[in-house]
């Protein structure tokens, strides 16, 4: 039994998370970047083009919030949407230009924002620290997985 000063795993994967978000924020806004729009620039950051849905599926949101994501994205002028041609119902979504020249400064400081997070840690122990939360993260998700599927 957990005492209730002690926080949970959840809480503090949440707390870390919520942090990150925070400063990958501040770190991103001069640059005219959101932390949330991340997922989706790394998906297409080599020129890549995916759906809506695609890209819904790729980072694990719900299409709403993505739709909500994408249309900030395209206001801001940091993707294009063109017809898909797989599908005439659905169109592709790319990263403009604009997006591809700030994507080393982007990297950059999200590069020393990991490094701010684990300032004092060993090598080693991040390694540890990645490969625990990875499978944290493909544990919740195959419980997901086995509860929306019937056949499990």
């Amino acid at each position: 039994m957990t005492s209730r000063t002690t926080p949970s795993l959840a809480q503090l994967i949440n707390r870390a998370s919520r942090a990150f978000a925070r400063d990958g924020d501040i770190a991103l806004k001069p640059l005219g970047l959101r932390y949330a729009q991340v997922p989706v620039i790394a998906l297409l950051h080599d020129g890549e083009e995916l759906t809506q849905k695609e890209l819904a599926e790729a980072t694990g949101m719900e299409q709403p919030s993505m739709a909500q994501l994408l249309a900030r994205m395209d206001r801001d002028g940091l993707v294009r949407r063109t017809p898909n041609p797989r599908d005439a119902r659905s169109q592709t979504i790319a990263l403009t230009s604009a997006t591809d020249t700030r994507l080393t400064d982007a990297h950059d400081r999200l590069a020393a924002l990991d490094r701010r997070a684990v300032a004092g840690f060993t090598a080693a122990e991040i390694d540890t620290l990645k490969h625990l939360l990875t499978r944290v993260g493909d544990n919740l998700d195959r419980r997901r997985d086995a509860a929306t599927d019937p056949a499990q």
